[in-house]
C-alpha cells in the first residue's frame, strides 16, 4: 500500500509548490493511471514514490513504513536518464549484478527478458546508439527483469511503435497474473491508455482534482478540456500566434529555401550497418510529410540528414530556392531546422528566455523581449513564469513546448518535428495540430516523425514509410491508413481525428 498524507514538494528554483498538501492512497495489488496537464506534478509524484525525492512536508508511507522497505521499479519519462551501461545486455544485467544474483541465474534472466521484450537482436548494440523507441524498450526490460513489488511507469510508451506498445501491455498483463499484489502506477497523457485502467487520478497544480473510473471522468468533456485531458481544434489561433508572421525575407545571407530533396540517399553506421538505402523524395515549402516506421528504422536519422546535421554515406540531400537554384548546405542554418526527439538535447543556456532568443540573435536578427514573450505564448508557456527558469528543471511536456518556441523563433522555412507530441498533454496536442496547419498555410514545409496515428492522419499530405530494412515506400495518407503495415507502427485513429482530417 502507498499512502501520501498532506505531501508538499517545492523545487529550489520555484516559488510555488509542485505538490501541495497532496493526499492519496493506493492499495496493495491496485493498478491506477494518473493524468494531468504539463507541470501538474505527475513526475514529481512518481519520483517521491520511488524514493528519489523527499517531500518538504507531509508523510509518505509504503507498505506500512516511511522508510521504503521494498524496492520500487521506475521507468523514467526520458529513458536516457536511467541508462548506465555501454551495451544493451549489460544494461539489462546491471540491476541483477547490484543485487548479487549468481552468474548462471543472471544469464538466464537476461536471456529470457531480452527475448520477452523482442530486443535480443540488440544485445550487443551500444545503448548510446539506439533509437528513442529502442531505448524505451531496453529501459523497460532493465526494470522488469528485477520483478519489483511496486512499479511506476512514467509515460513508458512515449517512443514506442504499436508493436512495442503491445509488448508492454502483454508483459504487464503477465506480471499482474504472476504477482497479483503488485502495485502499478501508470502516468500517461493518452486517454486511450487511461481507459484500460479501473482507476484514474487527475492532478492539477499539485493537488488531486479527480479520482474515479476513467469513463466517469471522461464523460465530463468540459472538465477534461480545462484540465488538459482533451482538446478542441475549433478554438481559433492560439494566444500570441496572430501577431507572429514568418519573415518574407530570410535572415543572414538572404538565402531562401523552398524545398529539400533526397536523391538516392543511403546512410550507414560507423560499423558499416545500413540504416537507410536509396531514399528519394522531395518536400516543398507548405507541404507536410508524415515519416513513419517501426522503432529503429532510421526515422530520426533521416530527420538529422534533412537538417544537415548528418551527411549521407552516398547520394545527396539537395536544398533549392523558389527558382530551383541549389542552396549550399552552409547557407541553411535558420532556414532548415528541427526539434529533436529528446528536446533537452538542444538546450544549453541557463534560462528559457535565452534559449528562445539565442537562435535569432545568432543569425543576426535578434528579437525584442516582447517578441520573445510572444513565442512563449505560441508554445503555451507563460513568459512571466518561465522566462527565468532553467530549461532542465521543466517537466517533459514543458521542455517540448520550449523547444517549439526556440526552433520557431528562427522562423525557418522547413522544419523537422521528431515525435512532437511525446510528453505533451492533450491541450498541447491540439495546439501542435493548429500550429502545424498554420505553418503549412504560411508555406513552411514540415516533416513530422510520429507514432501517433491521429497526428499523421490529421496533418500529413503524404507519408514516407521506412520498412526497417533500409528501404522506403511513399504513399498518400489515405493509402497508408488502408495499408496492413499501418497498425504496427502508428496508433489507431479516433473518430475525432477522422472528422478533423486535413
Amino acid at each position: 500500500m502507498i499512502k501520501f498524507e498532506n505531501v508538499t514538494y517545492r523545487y529550489r528554483d520555484r516559488d510555488d509548490p509542485v505538490l501541495s498538501a497532496l493526499t492519496l492512497t493506493i492499495e496493495e495489488g491496485e493498478s491506477i493511471c494518473m493524468m494531468g496537464a504539463n507541470g501538474s506534478g505527475k513526475s514529481t509524484f512518481a519520483r517521491i514514490v520511488a524514493g528519489l525525492l523527499t517531500p518538504a512536508r507531509g508523510r509518505v508511507v509504503i507498505n506500512g513504513s516511511a522508510e521504503h522497505p521494498q524496492p520500487v521499479g521506475m521507468l523514467f519519462q526520458n529513458p536516457d536518464n536511467q541508462m548506465v551501461a555501454v551495451t544493451v545486455e549489460k544494461e539489462v544485467a546491471f540491476g541483477l549484478e547490484n543485487l548479487g544474483i549468481p552468474l548462471v541465474e543472471m544469464k538466464r534472466l537476461v536471456n529470457e527478458t531480452l527475448q520477452r521484450f523482442r530486443i535480443d537482436h540488440l544485445r550487443q548494440r551500444l545503448t548510446a546508439e539506439l533509437s528513442g523507441g529502442e531505448k524505451q524498450r531496453v529501459a523497460l526490460a532493465s526494470v522488469m527483469v528485477l520483478n519489483p513489488p511496486i512499479l511506476v511507469l512514467d509515460e513508458p510508451d512515449s517512443f514506442l511503435d504499436e508493436n512495442g506498445k503491445a509488448t508492454l501491455r502483454e508483459e504487464m498483463a503477465r506480471i499482474k497474473v504472476a504477482n497479483p499484489r503488485l502495485v502499478e502506477i501508470r502516468i500517461t497523457q493518452y486517454p486511450v491508455v487511461a481507459r484500460m485502467y479501473p482507476r484514474l487520478v487527475v492532478l492539477d497544480r499539485g493537488v488531486v482534482v479527480a479520482d474515479d473510473q476513467p469513463s466517469r471522468i471522461f464523460a465530463d468533456h468540459d472538465f477534461c478540456i480545462r484540465k488538459g485531458l482533451a482538446y478542441r481544434l475549433s478554438t481559433g489561433e492560439q494566444p500570441g500566434f496572430a501577431g507572429l508572421e514568418m519573415r518574407s525575407k530570410p535572415p543572414g545571407k538572404g538565402v531562401e529555401v523552398d524545398s529539400v530533396s533526397f536523391r538516392n540517399v543511403a546512410f550507414n553506421h560507423r560499423n558499416g550497418n545500413a540504416v537507410l538505402e536509396n531514399i528519394s523524395f522531395t518536400l516543398k515549402a507548405g507541404n507536410i510529410l508524415g515519416l513513419v516506421g517501426p522503432s529503429g528504422s532510421g526515422k530520426s536519422t533521416l530527420g538529422l540528414l534533412a537538417c544537415g546535421l548528418l551527411r549521407p554515406s552516398s547520394g545527396a540531400v539537395v536544398y533549392e530556392d523558389c527558382s530551383g537554384r541549389s542552396v549550399p548546405p552552409e547557407d541553411i542554418p535558420g532556414r532548415v531546422s528541427g526539434l529533436f526527439q529528446l528536446p533537452e538535447r538542444q538546450f544549453f543556456l541557463p534560462t528559457c528566455a535565452e534559449e528562445i532568443a539565442f537562435g535569432p540573435r545568432n543569425l543576426g536578427c535578434p528579437h525584442d523581449p516582447k517578441t520573445v514573450a510572444a513565442f512563449f505564448a505560441l508554445a503555451g508557456l507563460d513568459a512571466e513564469k518561465f522566462s527565468g527558469r532553467d530549461p532542465f528543471t521543466l517537466s517533459g511536456g514543458e521542455k517540448r513546448r520550449l523547444a517549439f518556441a526556440a526552433v520557431l523563433s528562427m522562423q525557418p522555412r522547413l522544419v523537422v518535428f521528431d515525435e512532437p507530441t511525446c510528453g505533451l498533454d492533450q491541450e498541447g496536442v491540439g495546439r501542435f495540430i493548429r500550429l502545424g496547419r498554420a505553418l503549412a498555410n504560411m508555406r513552411v514545409g514540415l516533416i513530422i516523425i510520429s507514432h501517433d496515428g491521429g497526428i499523421i492522419h490529421t496533418l500529413a499530405d503524404r507519408v514516407l514509410y521506412l520498412d526497417g530494412d533500409g528501404s522506403s515506400i511513399q504513399m498518400s495518407c489515405r493509402e497508408f491508413f488502408a495499408d496492413a503495415r499501418c497498425a504496427a507502427v502508428v496508433s489507431p485513429v479516433s473518430p475525432e481525428d477522422t472528422t478533423e482530417q486535413k
